[in-house]
């Protein structure tokens, strides 16, 4: 008769815990709007604006450098590259924003519910909501204006989203462990992200490539995440390239030596 109070308890307990972290990382959502954006001009709105404004410019460029359609059936040039830069600028913006952001916030770990987890996650979250909003954006302009079609099977391409997500929060975590107070190496990122685009698969498919560059090319996860964003959206894709195994299991790795990390590198933040 002990055990029905003391598990009831322990529910309670974890619920509360999980509504208060919850809370936290809305606060921090919001204090990083506030911080990054501000109030002036278009304020909040920039969060969009400027990875929209990239990736018109790129979509602009395929369009005007295409001639017919050299990606065959249904993939034409435009929606071709704004579908795999606006998926690319997930991973870039959570993994530029990493590099910093525990130095950015130091101060707020004097409050204990405020750990090194909720601020990546909350800074995570918020370059999700601006890439998820400017890829839905573009791509339902392009739509409408007949540039392209919906999303063949979107159930797909939104666990090519989630996985991105993941992926880059792996990322994330283990690069704000080890880029806290180490500039050295917190210079390399930005570079590392750019780098990215030419090896992640956004703007090339695997099967356009020749053997054994397309098996080594495969061995980069990203590029499993692009070929079921593009299986998702395009009727004539196909998912022969696709490693699922490998590039679930690259994130999970990837997330639990960055918890890792991130555990170690709060017993040595020391707040004045």
């Amino acid at each position: 008769m002990s055990t029905r109070p003391l598990t009831a308890a322990r529910e309670t307990t974890f619920l509360e815990a999980l509504a208060t972290q919850a809370r936290v990382i809305g606060a921090l959502i919001l204090r990083e709007l506030h911080t990054r954006y501000g109030r002036e001009n278009v304020g909040y709105l920039w969060m969009i604006g400027e990875p929209m404004l990239l990736a018109t410019v790129i979509g602009s460029l395929h369009g005007a450098s295409g001639h017919g359609n050299p990606y065959g059936g249904d993939m034409k040039p435009v929606p071709f590259a704004v579908l795999g830069y606006t998926t690319f600028i997930l991973f870039r913006g959570i993994v530029n924003r990493a590099e910093g952001g525990v130095e950015a916030n130091a101060s707020l770990l004097y409050h204990k519910q405020v750990t090194v987890f909720d601020i990546n996650l909350a800074r995570g979250f918020l370059e999700f909501a601006g890439g998820f909003a400017t890829f839905a954006i573009l791509m339902s302009l392009l739509v409408l204006v007949g540039m392209a079609d919906w999303p063949a099977r979107p159930l797909p391409l939104l666990m090519a989203w989630f996985l991105m997500f993941w992926y880059a929060m792996g990322h994330a975590f283990l690069i704000s462990a080890i880029t806290y107070e180490n500039r050295t190496v917190g210079r390399l990122v930005h570079p590392y992200s750019y780098f990215m685009v030419g090896l992640s698969g956004a703007f090339l498919p695997l099967h356009w490539l020749p053997h054994p560059y397309r098996e080594w090319l495969a061995w980069v996860p990203l590029t499993s995440v692009f070929e079921l964003v593009r299986y998702g959206w395009f009727q004539s894709a196909n998912l022969d390239e696709f490693s699922g195994r490998y590039l679930i299991g690259s994130c999970m790795v990837l997330t639990w030596v960055g918890l890792v990390m991130m555990r170690r590198l709060r017993e040595h933040i020391h707040l004045a």
